[in-house]
């Protein structure tokens, strides 16, 4: 019954590597499905759960033929999708149908059963469906990270508009199944546009904090050596939304038994109310964030900034309890600094209520408590009193376009926007990735937080009432822990700077001849030996290390649609079409890096002169 097992598991390791690694090595359980043949000869798998009764996947008669009638009965359904996530694979049989059908169509395949893909394994040949070129790609397993790896793969190369499907056998096995994909494509909808978004809105200003935050970060101490350097000690982030301006009386005493981590904004509201953080946190990128602690006078308290930060935010720029950690997206830090683990880099979040999550779990705080994180605007109220970064006209107009409500902690509902919904979606994930760790949503007010436990925050200062900090208690662990960078990790960054200028310049001129090509073809018709001219130097443009380690990732938006496109204008035979199908892909891409390219070496330009005036090295 085997037979297939070692001709498939050759073809998944050749065109499914992550699926052979995760099937490799590993046997079908006999219990849980048994196999047997139809009456046409064609394999079938009965599902039999202990306690409960035997199921059949397949038609006892003709599992292909059934199949086949499904495929034309959901032919409506998928109307003109180009794209189709499909939720089950079982042994193959309804992929093929929908191959068949639906010959100009593309397949996103889910197989949520591991247990019955290993069965597939052993029991069909999976290379016809698996190896047909309409199978974009293929995802098993129950976790809701797999499912969601595979959707937003379907979103970044979709060309239109997408559908779904749920196996027949997959609803009798799983009625949650389709409420699952549906909540999973709706949320990477909503932080798929978000990420294209906030790369698009944010890129000039992360290009520009990143390089200029870098001589900042070679000076003062990485994060990394206060790792559990709370243990034992309880965290309550303090958000600014309304709900902290409630619980203030609270908080006052809360400080002296947990660690209160001010996340971004809400030191504004804290330090009005005469409460000083134990710890700030702050990664946002805009103009805002400037404004929000231009009048504070926070340079005694200890301040965790990510280089995304508002290059000019940070006024006490001398401050000896200041201190970084990165984010994974920072490019510009790996690019130069080579980054490791212990280089304390953290998952880029949406919300700075994420960065410091990871932050008190760095710390080693295994209780943390959430008050402010409202992510809605109860009683029409955007943030808490002493929040004053924002205009007044601008926070009406957010309360007046709320166009969405989320269910409260009260049990009512909260008015509230996407973005708001966004950050709470992002807070959740990150919650998530943190079992180990028990999360409290103090908040009176607010949206429910999922993963939380809703509790006072008076209740929980009684459970931590044991627990007694001294003012400088955080300060006295960094003093004991943090150090500067070597010199001589500095003098290689200062090196890698002076390389990277050469690096541009070189990759600006390609740069010029991909432009000077597209504005030649412009003006004439374009022939064959034009595009044999124009692809040696579209390759060298995007198979440079700038490119694919740095601009790429600032003009994600215009990659993925040249990519999406690329192989449709490659296929053109009509060559005036294929040049205006070209323009199409690579035009956005080339106007984004002709924009971009020379404020870099700009401000590379800038940075080398720093690290030579303030540390005496120079590439």
């Amino acid at each position: 019954m085997k037979k297939y097992a070692a001709d498939n598991l050759l073809f998944l390791r050749e065109q499914y590597p992550e699926i052979y690694r995760l099937v490799s090595n590993r046997a079908a359980d006999p219990g849980l499905y048994r196999r047997e043949e139809a009456r046409n000869g064609q394999a079938n798998l009965i599902y039999q759960p202990e306690g409960q009764a035997p199921l059949t996947l397949y038609s006892r008669y003709d599992p292909g033929l059934e199949a086949e009638r499904w495929a034309t009965s959901v032919a409506e359904s998928l109307g003109n999708a180009g794209d189709v996530l499909v939720a089950g694979f079982g042994l193959g049989y309804h992929a093929a149908a929908l191959l068949s059908a639906f010959p100009d169509k593309r397949f996103f395949v889910y197989e949520p059963d591991l247990e019955l893909f290993l069965h597939a394994v052993e029991t069909v040949d999976l290379r016809p469906i698996l190896g047909n070129r309409h199978i974009v790609a293929l995802a098993v397993g129950k976790d809701d990270w797999v499912l969601k790896q595979l959707v937003m793969g379907l979103f970044k190369s979709r060309k239109g508009e997408f559908a779904y499907a749920i196996l027949p056998y997959c609803k009798r096995m799983d009625p949650e199944l389709e409420q699952r994909v549906k909540r999973q494509i709706s949320q990477s909808a909503l932080g798929y546009r978000a990420d294209l978004s906030t790369v698009a809105r944010y890129r000039t200003e992360w290009l520009e904090n990143f390089i200029l935050n870098m001589e900042r970060n070679l000076r003062t101490p990485n994060f990394y050596p206060m790792k559990d350097a709370c243990k034992g000690i309880p965290a309550i982030i303090a958000g600014s939304g309304p709900s902290l301006g409630l619980a203030i009386d609270t908080l006052r005493e809360a400080k002296r038994h947990a660690l209160l981590i001010a996340a971004g904004t809400a030191a504004q509201s804290l330090l009005h109310h005469g409460i000083e953080p134990h710890l700030i946190v702050s990664m946002d990128p805009g103009e805002p964030n400037r404004r929000a602690f231009e009048k504070l006078e926070i340079g005694h308290i200890p301040f965790l900034y990510i280089p995304t930060i508002k290059h000019t935010a940070i006024r006490d720029d001398r401050s000896p309890w200041l201190m970084h950690a990165f984010f994974n997206i920072d490019i510009i830090a790996h690019y130069l600094m080579d980054l490791t683990p212990e280089d304390c880099v953290l998952a880029s979040t949406s919300s700075v209520t994420g960065t410091c999550i990871q932050a008190a779990v760095h710390l080693g705080c295994a209780d943390i408590v959430f008050i402010g994180q409202d992510f809605s605007f109860p009683n029409n109220q955007v943030y808490a009193s002493g929040v004053q970064h924002v205009p007044e006209n601008a926070l009406q107009k957010r309360i007046q376009d709320a166009d969405l409500t989320v269910p409260n902690v009260a049990g009512g509902v909260n008015a509230t926007n996407r973005s708001m919904l966004v950050l709470k979606q992002d807070v959740e994930e990150v919650i998530r990735e943190f079992p180990e760790a028990a999360f409290y949503n103090a908040s009176p007010v607010g949206a429910v937080i999922e993963h939380t436990e809703q509790v006072s925050l008076g209740e929980l200062m009684k459970r931590f009432s044991h627990i007694h900090l001294d003012d400088d208690w955080l300060k006295e662990r960094m003093k004991e822990r943090l150090k500067p960078y070597p010199p001589a990790r500095i003098a290689k960054v200062a090196d890698r700077v002076s390389a990277t200028i050469g690096q541009l310049r070189a990759f600006q001129e390609t740069l010029r001849q991909a432009d000077d090509l597209l504005s030649i073809g412009d003006r004439s018709r374009p022939t064959a030996d034009w595009f044999a001219r124009f692809e040696p130097v579209w390759a060298k443009l995007v198979g440079d290390p700038l490119y694919e380690k740095i601009f790429s990732f600032f003009l994600l938006r215009e990659k993925l649609h040249a990519e999406r496109y690329w192989e449709d204008m490659r296929q053109e035979t009509n060559l005036a079409l294929k040049y205006r199908k070209l323009l199409n892909c690579a035009g956005p891409l080339v106007n984004g890096l002709k924009k971009l390219v020379p404020e870099t070496e700009r401000l590379m330009g800038g940075l080398s002169e720093k690290l030579a005036h303030l540390h005496g090295v120079k590439g």
